[in-house]
């Protein structure tokens, strides 16, 4: 089975199962989330092997804490992000490093990005993903990680404010301001230069 945002009550009963003890409903949950948190931790830390360390890390994490999982109306997707937060924040704590900007690296660039069939098609994207992610990187960190979870991540805004510990409307707010500056940004960076 697929868990997509459209299954809400069946991830809510497969984390349930989980909480029971039910072992493929974990490695259900597991196989549906590796990949999209692998894909905001390696954002975060721009390391493949420290990625995968900590993705395993919350899913340790998770498992150990899934007695006290409530089903309080949001995706379990949440629930597992806020753990991610928590997870890159103790890496950056632990390494005396302040914060978590966005990586510069290829792999992650390269992951972001959808390859489809046409090579042009590709350059382009790619081009355009790269000044993209040029300018996301120049935006304060709490605007580039609401922009990662809403647009690569494909979380709600209310999603997103469980993850990030503000209210719905606060989180809309903080969205709409990174949205603005990103395309603030993005306007001053594509100017023609002056002759």
């Amino acid at each position: 089975m697929s868990l997509d945002k459209n299954s809400t009550p069946d991830l809510i009963s497969v984390v349930k199962k989980a909480k029971e003890g039910d072992k493929a409903a974990f490695e259900e949950l597991y196989n549906e989330y590796f990949a999209p948190l692998n894909r905001y931790i390696l954002i975060r830390v721009g390391d493949v092997s420290e990625a995968e360390d900590l993705t395993q890390l919350v899913f340790i994490k998770f498992y150990k804490n899934l007695a006290n999982w409530q089903d309080k109306g949001y995706q379990p997707s949440a629930y597992l992000f806020t753990i991610a937060r928590s997870v890159i924040a103790d890496y950056y704590r632990s390494r005396g490093r302040k914060g978590s900007k966005l990586s510069n690296s290829e792999e992650v660039l390269a992951l972001i990005s959808d390859s489809s069939q046409n090579p042009h098609q590709d350059v382009i994207q790619s081009e355009e993903i790269r000044t993209l992610y040029k300018n996301l990187k120049t935006l304060p960190q709490k605007y580039q990680e609401v922009l990662v979870l809403r647009y690569i991540e494909n979380l709600s805004s209310k999603e997103i404010s469980q993850v990030i510990g503000k209210s719905d409307v606060a989180t809309r707010k903080m969205l709409s301001r990174a949205v603005s500056a990103l395309a603030e940004v993005t306007k001053k960076n594509n100017r023609p230069p002056r002759e």
